[in-house]
């Protein structure tokens, strides 16, 4: 996954245990969150040892679903300038 230079990549883990990474593109008002060029990862319900992953572009998420969200280090390093 290729990023802009002001973007900030982010992934989410969703409570139905699915985990959405992409890059953040909106926060509206309500912490609802728009993610571009995300990407999709979820387990195998009939195996559990295999995930499986997907690009779904661009991608709305309810606050309420959000059970986690991580950056990776360069954006940490980014967002507080270390």
């Amino acid at each position: 996954m290729s990023t802009t230079k002001d973007s900030h990549s982010l992934k989410i883990n969703l409570k139905d245990s699915r985990s959405l990474t992409g890059i953040l593109t909106v926060i509206d008002p309500f912490g609802n969150l728009l993610l571009s060029n995300t990407y999709e990862t979820s387990i195998d319900k009939l195996n559990p040892n295999n995930l499986h992953s997907r690009e779904i572009g661009l991608v709305s998420i309810p606050k309420d679903t959000m059970k986690s969200i991580t950056v990776d280090k360069d954006t940490y390093k980014k967002i507080f300038k270390q």
